[in-house]
Parts: C-alpha cells; sequence; structure tokens
C-alpha cells in the first residue's frame, strides 16, 4: 500500500487516493493486515490445513488432478495481548475461525481490481486521446497479432506537459495498458 500512495505523490493527476482508500477499508484487506502484522510480531497462526484432491480419470494428463488447499486459522488460539483494540476487535468478529485460502483468493481478487482501476488512471492521465483512438482502431491488430507475438516497447509524449519520453514497456505491462485502453 505505501507502493501506491507513493505512486500517488508523483502522479498526482492520476488522482487514486479514492482508489486506495476504498482497498484499505475492504474487510479482506484488514484481515490480511492484521495476520501479515500477527505474523511478523507473534508467530504464524494456522490451526488446521487441509488438501482436498479431484481427480478425473477422463481429463488430459495435466488437467487429470485437482487440488484444493484450505488453510485455516484459529482466532481463539491466537494470543492477542499485544494487538491493537481495533485488530482484537476485528479478530473476534471472525468467530472461532477464518479461512485463510478464502482470504487470499479475496485479496488477490481485489488487488486485481484495484491494479485495473490505478492503470485506467493513469491512462486517462497521460495517454493522448488521438493514441487511445489508433488503438482502438486497430483492436484486432493487438489482439490477433502484436499481443500474441509478445510486442514489446512503445513510445508517445504524454498530454500534460510532461517532457516527451521514451517509456520502453515489457510484454506483460503492454498488454495490460492495450486491454485497458480496449475495455477488457
Amino acid at each position: 500500500m505505501e507502493n501506491c500512495k507513493s505512486f500517488q505523490r508523483n502522479h498526482e493527476n492520476v488522482n487514486i487516493s479514492a482508489l486506495i482508500i476504498d482497498l484499505q477499508n475492504k474487510n479482506t484487506e484488514k484481515n490480511m493486515k492484521i495476520l501479515r502484522d500477527y505474523a511478523m510480531h507473534t508467530s504464524i497462526p494456522m490451526s488446521g490445513v487441509k488438501i482436498h484432491t479431484d481427480i478425473n480419470d477422463k481429463a488430459n494428463l495435466r488437467q487429470r488432478f485437482h487440488s484444493t488447499l484450505h488453510v485455516k486459522i484459529n482466532a481463539d488460539e491466537m494470543d492477542t495481548h499485544g494487538l491493537s483494540r481495533q485488530n482484537r476487535e476485528r479478530i473476534n468478529e471472525w468467530g472461532h475461525e477464518l479461512d485463510i485460502t478464502t482470504e487470499i483468493k479475496t485479496a488477490w481478487s481485489n488487488l486485481k481490481d484495484f491494479a485495473k482501476e490505478v492503470f485506467k488512471n493513469y491512462l486517462d492521465a497521460y495517454v493522448d486521446e488521438n493514441l487511445r483512438k489508433v488503438i482502438i482502431s486497430d483492436k484486432n491488430l493487438w489482439q490477433e497479432r502484436l499481443i500474441p507475438l509478445k510486442t514489446q516497447g512503445i513510445t508517445y509524449k504524454p498530454k500534460n506537459g510532461i517532457p516527451q519520453d521514451t517509456v520502453f514497456m515489457d510484454y506483460d505491462a503492454l498488454a495490460y495498458c492495450i486491454n485497458c485502453m480496449l475495455g477488457e
């Protein structure tokens, strides 16, 4: 989260403050922060680990086995004396157990949504509308040829008066930006 705040300070016209606050206020993010702090200062509070494996004889070899890991945290066994009142209250809200696997999946989904919005705001602030129109008009070229070929590198001049820069992006960043501009 500190990296996002630093990014906001360096790129004020991207205006992601509300996105940062919204992410920080999500229950999953609060739970993950508590677990991170607890693990750093006390121990990892796991109480149960289960692995469930499904076998599909008809699937190809790579998809034949599907395993799911579930890690539970017993809130009753956590030593909460050194934690803040807010963190103790939050742990009490968990009830007896917290399924950390579900929390991680939800946190990852929240983070992907957050990143998409940050990219969108960044692109809105820095990418010239004409370039955006060119990319959208070449949607099939990007989707069928350039992105599958793992195209790298892009040059542009930001529209907000920042001096002209040449920006080289790796394939993943470029593909992500193009997909954001294409609305996908």
